[in-house]
């Protein structure tokens, strides 16, 4: 979107949101690590056996050293987010309530909602001894010091879209645009975008991956910064910003 400003920094985030300047950003939505691919588990990914391995970026040695890091990232959000700005950050459903209700009870943020991406095609169960999984959990966390505050930008779209339960397709079907194995789908990241933030607002998303979150604050008029440590991630950024710059307009 024209006049807005796509800033894309490769490097690991807590270095780089160390940099940046307090209560600078109007709203974060990230799709952290889920910690899940140490475990040797096999998936049906369509019709092919593969192991549920993301990579190394999606390990750390013990659920602990995990959630430190977690709540090291979230010191540096409470630090850069404006008084009262929203977050919408992703995990594990392993960990998402626990996270949440940590950060609340620690008073750097309040929870106010699940926000539910529910699977319309999920994955097959390979070995037929438990669920298949439906949703990715995400949490909607206001910077208030759990005060309850009035949430600074929140536009809502109308009772049809304003549900905390969304479909989506995974895969070619749902209009996949990146080799990034977690994609989340660009029209419900877009959604998150223009209800948290107004025209010309800064966006943060300090795991970028397949930039759906940048594509999303483009094509809805507000500033984005994105942060990726892979070097193969930041390729993809490019090569989608690339296209979402050409496609502009159109």
């Amino acid at each position: 979107m024209k006049n807005t400003i796509h800033k894309i920094v490769q490097g690991d985030c807590l270095d780089v949101m160390k940099k940046m300047k307090d209560n600078s950003i109007d709203f974060i939505c990230a799709d952290f690590p889920y910690n899940i691919s140490n475990n040797p588990w096999l998936t049906m990914r369509w019709n092919k056996v593969v192991k549920a391995d993301f990579g190394e970026w999606d390990k750390w040695d013990t659920p602990e050293l995990y959630l430190d890091f977690v709540f090291q990232v979230c010191q540096e959000y409470k630090r850069i987010l404006k008084p009262n700005a929203s977050m919408v950050l992703f995990f594990s459903y392993r960990y998402s309530g626990w996270i949440s209700y940590e950060l609340e009870r620690r008073w750097l943020f309040t929870f106010r909602n699940p926000i539910i991406f529910n699977k319309t095609n999920p994955q097959l169960h390979y070995k037929k001894n438990g669920f298949r999984s439906f949703h990715e959990a995400g949490v909607w966390l206001v910077n208030d010091g759990g005060k309850f505050n009035r949430p600074k930008t929140f536009n809502f779209l109308g009772q049809a879209k304003m549900k905390n339960v969304l479909n989506y397709k995974i895969g070619k079907s749902g209009n996949k645009q990146s080799n990034h194995p977690t994609e989340k789908p660009e029209f419900l990241i877009g959604g998150l975008v223009e209800i948290f933030t107004n025209p010309q607002e800064i966006v943060l998303d300090n795991f970028a991956g397949g930039w759906t979150t940048g594509v999303a604050a483009y094509k809805k008029g507000r500033h984005c910064i994105s942060i990726e440590k892979e070097a193969g991630f930041i390729q993809t950024i490019k090569t989608r910003q690339a296209r979402a710059e050409k496609n502009r307009g159109s």
